[in-house]
């Protein structure tokens, strides 16, 4: 019996815990920065118009990997009323939920959740509904623009 005990705690192998590395497609190693294409109106789920416009598309977002998750949104040239030239802010991810909370000036001076619909390394479309029924949102489509 002491035999196998020695045998059973001498194969013991030792467990490493893997670092949360998902929120790297949105910040990188050390920081992305994210602009607008587009975006989309939808209407139960069927897009009914799309647009793009310069007072928004030439606007950054900038994630950085720190732990205090760091936000840049910087206003472009061109300015949608009365946004703010400057939002720093910090970004949040809930895989739960696959919500990404971050201020959109052109939407919001508030942080919104909004749903992760696609993303990978070089694009990114996220999703809010603004209505009480969840029948209508706006979907953003996102291009990155640059990585550290």
């Amino acid at each position: 019996m002491l035999l196998l005990i020695t045998i059973l705690s001498s194969c013991k192998e030792e467990v490493t815990p893997t670092p949360f590395t998902f929120s790297k497609v949105f910040t990188g190693e050390v920081s992305k920065t994210w602009q607008i294409e587009y975006i989309e109106l939808t209407l139960n789920g069927d897009i009914t118009d799309r647009f793009a416009d310069n007072c928004f598309t030439d606007d950054t977002y900038r994630f950085y990997a720190t732990s205090d998750r760091l936000y840049v949104a910087k206003s472009g040239s061109q300015k949608c009323g009365d946004e703010e030239s400057e939002v720093i802010s910090s970004w949040g991810y809930s895989s739960g939920t696959t919500s990404l909370s971050i201020v959109i000036p052109i939407l919001s001076s508030f942080t919104l959740p909004f749903i992760v619909r696609d993303v990978d390394d070089n694009d990114m479309v996220l999703e809010i509904f603004f209505d009480e029924t969840g029948t209508e949102s706006y979907r953003i489509h996102f291009e990155l623009t640059d990585e550290e």
